[in-house]
């Protein structure tokens, strides 16, 4: 008994400490001297206003978009964007037997596509490309 326990915590010892190592890092990246970006928001620490490339990955398959911020001055800013909506198709479902009108018995009618699935799509990761000196950002 005491060896299994022995066992089994170390087991779970072994398990946490991989999944620390593994977990992503909530530190703060520095794209320019003073620019550093972390998760969905950009902190600008210069007197000049930055434009920001950062490119998100959105779930369920639908894709990557390139997101441009703006990082004004002496501010933090978070970054606008939207992951889109993923449509799958229905599934078939079969239909309930009717009475059938010309005799004795049931009809089985086959079954019938369902309505599409719509999901909503989120943001699973996100990855900071550059950031450029940028004074005259489109209004």
């Amino acid at each position: 008994m005491s060896q299994r326990l022995t066992f089994g915590l170390g087991v779970v010892s072994v398990v946490v400490a991989a999944a620390g190592i593994l977990a992503p890092q909530a530190v703060a990246q520095e794209l320019a001297p003073g620019v550093s970006c972390e998760g969905f928001s950009c902190r600008n620490d210069t007197d000049d206003t930055y434009r920001v490339e950062s490119v998100v990955t959105c779930s369920d398959g639908a894709g990557q978009a390139t997101v441009v911020t703006y990082a004004r001055p002496q501010a933090t800013t978070d970054l606008q964007f939207s992951c889109p909506f993923k449509t799958f198709p229905g599934k078939m479902e079969q239909q309930p037997p009717r009475l059938n009108p010309d005799g004795p018995g049931y009809v089985y009618p086959p079954p019938t596509l369902g309505p599409p699935e719509v999901k909503m799509t989120r943001p699973v990761l996100i990855e900071h490309r550059s950031a450029e000196i940028d004074n005259n950002p489109p209004q």
